[in-house]
């Protein structure tokens, strides 16, 4: 009895489906990216900065350095809004809190994986010395591809706001005091 495997129409097929194993995979491309995944960045690798926003004002009291990956994370930041898509993209923030002229800037230069986690590289330019004086709170957003290495020496949340300043204590008033009133104001007498 001949074994059933040997006929030539299975051995046709097995290497027909065989053959489209091989090739629809890599038809689908291998190594691109496919819904918002991208595989980590080679080691020494850039990451490219899809866009960036810089601005002299963003009502940013505190130099931080944030990633922010989701939009819960980004309403916590009082910057204009970005246009970002967090499944594909995340963000790079940096601050540089209260500033005595709105001649400061920063600006992010490059981001690149080294060793197990992402770098970025900060550019701050500072005014002339005989600037004057005008309060600012210099920022910049850079959009970059989603990646979930850790960024090096940038938060992922926000710091907690600390208030400068407490509320007053409600007025002593003695047992049997009453508030004071307001004056009335009579208002038909006024011409």
């Amino acid at each position: 009895m001949k074994a059933d495997y040997d006929s030539p129409m299975k051995i046709r097929c097995n290497l027909l489906l065989v053959g489209v194993m091989l090739v629809v995979p890599c038809s689908l491309g291998c190594h691109e990216q496919r819904h918002g995944v991208r595989p980590s960045p080679a080691e020494g690798e850039d990451l490219p900065i899809l866009d960036q926003f810089q601005g002299t004002h963003s009502h940013e009291t505190r130099a931080m350095q944030l990633v922010v990956r989701d939009t819960q994370t980004l309403a916590q930041i009082p910057l204009a809004d970005v246009p970002v898509n967090f499944n594909e993209e995340m963000l790079l923030i940096v601050t540089l809190g209260q500033v005595t002229s709105d001649q400061y800037a920063v600006k992010i230069e490059r981001v690149w994986r080294e060793g197990g986690h992402l770098r970025v590289a900060v550019q701050t330019q500072a005014p002339a010395s005989t600037t004057s004086v005008s309060m600012a709170s210099p920022y910049c957003v850079a959009v970059v591809p989603r990646c979930d290495l850790n960024v090096a020496e940038f938060l992922t949340t926000p710091p907690k706001r600390e208030r400068s300043w407490t509320q007053s204590p409600p007025p002593d008033l003695g047992k049997g005091e009453k508030p004071a009133k307001a004056p009335k104001i009579n208002r038909e007498k006024r011409r």
